[in-house]
């Protein structure tokens, strides 16, 4: 019996490379920060604690160069769940380096769709389109640069997919200002659901209360991803 075959852009040789690089760097990144924090403890200076929590996301020093990044096995998941709900219109709050939105764009090729990110600096921004032109996919996605609650605000066609990925606080603002545009059934992830304590009013607790979504948290990788679908 002979199958239609299905483009599976994630193994092509310019995403792959440009994944593979990326990600090495963020590795390369993380252990060199590790290097240093255990240098500090052995000359007896206190290392910084590595913080996960609610530091402001303009605190420049420390997020305009970091990556911050999903690693491959939520990358996979991520285009996978996008492959699956047949996304078009995707939108990225939080595009950091790019590495996530280099999965969102491979996932709009196969869909025929569109990524729409947003990212607040400028060198982030420009560092993630040049990714996107090493994969060959700068026609799949853009970048907004700015605060997302502005470069988003005026998302209005039918989104039928979102990813959450950037200041932690503002999680739920963003999921506020694109609900109008969600798509019925358009599907919701987000990153770092193990960053929140789920103490009311935090976005753990409410999105999991949120009767306009079914949600369910799937641990992946070193974090966790929260998935939902909008009932719409």
């Amino acid at each position: 019996m002979t199958g239609v075959h299905m483009t599976d852009t994630l193994d092509r040789d310019d995403v792959a490379r440009t994944l593979d690089r990326e990600h090495a760097e963020a590795r390369a990144q993380a252990e060199a920060r590790r290097q240093e924090r255990a240098a500090l403890a052995e000359d007896g200076a206190e290392a910084p604690a590595p913080r996960r929590g609610w530091r402001d996301f303009r605190e420049a020093q420390h997020f305009q160069h970091a990556y911050l990044s999903i690693g491959p096995a939520q990358g996979a998941l991520l285009y996978m769940l996008a492959r699956a709900a047949g996304a078009r219109r995707i939108v990225e709050f939080g595009s950091s380096f790019g590495i996530s939105t280099l999965y969102l764009a491979a996932a709009a090729e196969d869909n025929d769709g569109h990524v729409i990110g947003s990212e607040y600096y400028a060198n982030k921004r420009e560092h993630a389109l040049a990714n996107l032109r090493d994969a060959g996919l700068a026609q799949r996605a853009e970048i907004r640069l700015g605060d997302a609650l502005e470069t988003l605000g005026d998302v209005t066609d039918p989104v039928d997919f979102v990813f959450l990925d950037g200041d932690k606080s503002l999680y739920l603002p963003v999921l506020e200002c694109l609900l109008p545009s969600l798509a019925p059934g358009a599907w919701m992830v987000a990153d770092n659901l193990d960053h929140f304590d789920e103490t009311p009013g935090d976005f753990r607790h409410e999105i999991l209360r949120d009767p306009r979504f079914t949600s369910r948290l799937i641990p992946v990788g070193r974090g966790m991803f929260s998935v939902s679908r909008h009932r719409g």
